[in-house]
Parts: structure tokens; sequence; C-alpha cells
């Protein structure tokens, strides 16, 4: 049994994190902890004996949990996941973990000293319809990926958050940080060698343009911004073997492979292998909180990594780094080309 303590108790946590830790085997919430003693107390109509607490610190001290599931601001992210570090607690950390590299260099030195497990909430990653499209793009059929396009769309934010003072890196950090980090889950020690991205800037909203390369030679292309009326995200891998998935707005898939449209219908250019999720395949296992949860817990067990641990998120952050460094005044395009060093992996995990 994982004895954990829930900290920050507002729309994330109540409508996907704490349905989705309710619904995982020998996982026991024992504490809750938010500013307003008022929403931790909420927690009680799921968990009768829970308690709650105001300040982390002395949750901490009172109920020695195990580990920890933060949502919240990046800067309490940080700072509290650094403190339970020292403890040896395990953390969660839903996106982003925190505002810079420096910030998640720091973090992930505080892991590796302690040997405990992290990971950060990227629900995209694992999305079933991704998990299956990523399934795919494994496949020896497939080959190897040679690029990821992916198209972003939102409608905010279009001001700065947290604190911060650019609406660009607030954006990257709110929004992007999941497109930037699906490019990263198509390959395997790699890491980004260069960097080229456009910043717009619209009356009250931005369009941005990353293009991403990695040192296998793989490339990556990201259409994001603010100026939209409405959330899309569309992808496409493609293959070293004339093959391409599409995936349409986390939901369907097709496949576009032109070996199989030969040997089926003779070379019909209409031809599309498709997949989509079944009518009951829905709720916290299709947006991906309970598998992202699931193997966050499997690893603190297993004394391994967590896919999604502080220490993959280096390439992510690397390219938001290069990105707000290249932006210039408002209305002005930049477009330069950036270089990126690479970073030593270490273990992190138990054990």
């Amino acid at each position: 049994m994982i004895r954990v303590g829930l900290v920050g108790i507002g729309a994330q946590t109540k409508e996907n994190l704490l349905p989705s830790l309710l619904q995982i085997p020998e996982i026991q919430i024992v504490a809750a902890c938010d500013v307003s003693l008022e929403r931790a107390e909420e927690v009680k109509g799921y968990v009768r004996d829970v308690q709650v607490f105001k300040d982390v610190a002395t949750m901490i001290n009172i109920m020695g949990p195990d580990a920890l599931v933060l949502a919240c601001p990046p800067q309490a992210h940080r700072d509290i996941s650094l403190m339970a570090i020292e403890r040896g607690i395990h953390v969660f950390v839903e996106k982003p973990p925190c505002f810079t590299l420096n910030e998640l260099k720091d973090m992930i030195d505080a892991a590796a000293r302690k040997r405990v497990v992290t990971g950060v909430g990227l629900n995209f990653r694992f999305a079933r319809p991704v998990q299956h499209l990523r399934k795919i793009a494994a496949s020896e059929k497939f080959g190897r990926t040679m690029h990821v396009q992916i198209n972003h769309y939102a409608g905010k934010p279009r001001a700065p958050m947290w604190g911060l003072s650019s609406t660009l890196r607030s954006f990257l950090l709110a929004q992007t940080i999941h497109s930037i980090d699906l490019t990263t889950a198509f390959g395997k020690d790699e890491h980004v060698t260069d960097v080229h991205s456009t910043v717009q800037h619209g009356t009250d909203a931005m369009l941005a343009r990353i293009d991403i390369t990695f040192s296998s030679g793989r490339s990556a292309s990201i259409l994001t911004g603010s100026m939209f009326p409405y959330f899309e995200f569309d992808m496409k891998v493609i293959g070293d073997r004339s093959s391409m998935i599409a995936l349409d707005n986390l939901w369907n898939i097709t496949l576009h492979d032109a070996e199989i449209s030969s040997q089926v219908v003779g070379g019909d250019k209409r031809w599309r292998n498709a997949w989509q999720p079944g009518p009951l395949d829905s709720g916290y296992v299709r947006s991906g909180y309970f598998t992202e949860l699931t193997g966050f817990f499997n690893a603190i067990r297993s004394g391994t990594r967590f896919e999604a641990d502080f220490e993959s998120m280096i390439p992510t952050y690397q390219v938001i780094e290069q990105v707000c460094a290249a932006e210039v005044q408002p209305g002005v395009v930049a477009a330069p080309s950036l270089s990126v060093t690479g970073v030593q992996k270490r273990s992190v995990a138990n054990g």
C-alpha cells in the first residue's frame, strides 16, 4: 500500500487526478492539503478518513506520506517537490513542474541524490489514442520515425501567468509543453541538437512555429498559438518506409501505408487503415490520467524510473528556453538557428 498526500485541491485534482487515484489498487489517500482548508475538506466526500491541512510541511511531518501528488502553480511544484524530495518522498506534479531549465536541473539533482521517483502529469503522452499511435510507430513494419508534425491550436493564455512577465513562456509552459514532449516520445536516447522558431504577435494573441532536430537526424515541427477560437490537436508521424500515421484531435488514427494499400485494394489511393477508441473507451483511461498515475506508482514499487519523470523533461525545457531566447519585440518575426547541447542521462530511480 502506497500512502499518498494530495496537494492543491482545485479543478484538476477534483475532476481528473482524484477520480483516477481512486481507481488504482493499493493506493491509500491519507491527506489533502490546500491553502483553503474548505477546498481540502471536499476530499472527505470521496475519502472518508482523509486528514486535511493548510500547510504542506505540517502534513508531511504528521502523516509521513510515501508520495505526493501535486496540482499547483509551477513555483509551488518546484518548492514543494524539493522539500518533499529531501524527506525521501516520491513526487508527481502536474505540468509544468517549474519555470526554467535551471530549476528543472536542480530538481533532477535533488531526486538523484535522494533516489526518489518523480513524475510529471503529461496526460497527452499517456492518452489511449497516443499510446496506440506510438505502438504502431514502434513496429518493425512502420520503420524508423523520420518526422513528427503537430498542429496544436488554443485560445489561451493571452497574458502572463503565475507571476511571469512573459506571455510566450506562459503559453509554452501551459499549452505547448504537451506538444514538445510528444516530439521527444518517438526517439530513444536522443537529445535536441537544433531549434528554429518564429513567433508572430497579433492584437492580443500569438502564433508560433517551432522546428526541432534531434541527434538521430529525426525532425519535428509544431504549429501552435493562442490565436484560435477553439482547442484542436492533430498529429502526423512519418516513417522511412513510406508510411504515415495521422491522429485527428486526440481521437481518430489513420494509417497511410502504400504497401498495405496495394496489397488489399490494388493501389486505391482512397484506402485507409483507421482506428478509433470504442464507444465505451472513455474517461480517465482514454484521456491518460489513469495510465500516467498507474505508471508512476508502478515505478515506485519496482524501483525504476517513470517514463515521464523530471529528467525526461530536459529536451522539452531546452526547446522552451531556445524559443523564449529567440523572441524579439512584438510584431517582429524571429527565426534564428540555435544549437542546443545534449545533457548526459542519469538514473534517478530507487535502488
